[in-house]
C-alpha cells in the first residue's frame, strides 16, 4: 500500500514536471512569433503613447526598437500602430 502510494506520489510529480515543461516551450514558442501584444502593442499602448505630445510614429520606432533589442517581436508592419 505505501509503495503504491509513493509511486502515485512520483507519477504526479512526473505529469507536473512535463506540463510545466510543455508550458515554458509554448510560452518561448510564442515569444519566437510576430504576435505584436507580446511587447510591441503593450508599450505603444501602455508606455509611449502615454507621453503628452508623443506621435504614434515616434512610439512605433521606439518600441519596436525596445521589444527588438529585447528578443521579442517588434512592429510586424509599417501600419501596424495597435489603435492610434
Amino acid at each position: 500500500m505505501a509503495l503504491s502510494r509513493a509511486a502515485a506520489t512520483v507519477a504526479a510529480a512526473v505529469l507536473i514536471a512535463a506540463a510545466l515543461l510543455v508550458a515554458a516551450s509554448t510560452e518561448r514558442a510564442m515569444a519566437l512569433s510576430d504576435d505584436p501584444y507580446l511587447c510591441y502593442c503593450p508599450c505603444m499602448q501602455d508606455q509611449c503613447m502615454t507621453i503628452d505630445a508623443a506621435t504614434k510614429k515616434e512610439c512605433a520606432r521606439a518600441c519596436d526598437a525596445g521589444c527588438r533589442e529585447a528578443g521579442l517581436p517588434g512592429q510586424p508592419n509599417r501600419f501596424e500602430f495597435c489603435g492610434f
